[in-house]
């Protein structure tokens, strides 16, 4: 299954990431100085989905395997 923006999304707010800007379909989310470009798509491709979460667990401090076990994400 595809990874969908709106589970990004939903992950990033629980995460405490912060929107930051917004321009056409892209947005900007901070946290600890770090941020992260997420474009309003319907489905990732799975090499951008894992890139994605891979960067969402390092700034966050959490381990990949268990953010993806968290939100039981199949890619």
């Amino acid at each position: 299954m595809p990874l969908k923006y709106y589970l990004i999304i939903k992950i990033l707010k629980e995460l405490d990431f912060v929107c930051i800007r917004s321009k056409w379909s892209h947005f900007r989310y901070e946290k600890n100085w770090y941020w992260l470009t997420v474009w309003f798509h319907d489905e990732y491709p799975p090499k951008t989905a894992k890139s994605m979460l891979k960067d969402i667990a390092k700034i966050s401090d959490i381990d990949y395997n268990k953010l993806i076990d968290k939100y039981k994400i199949n890619i």
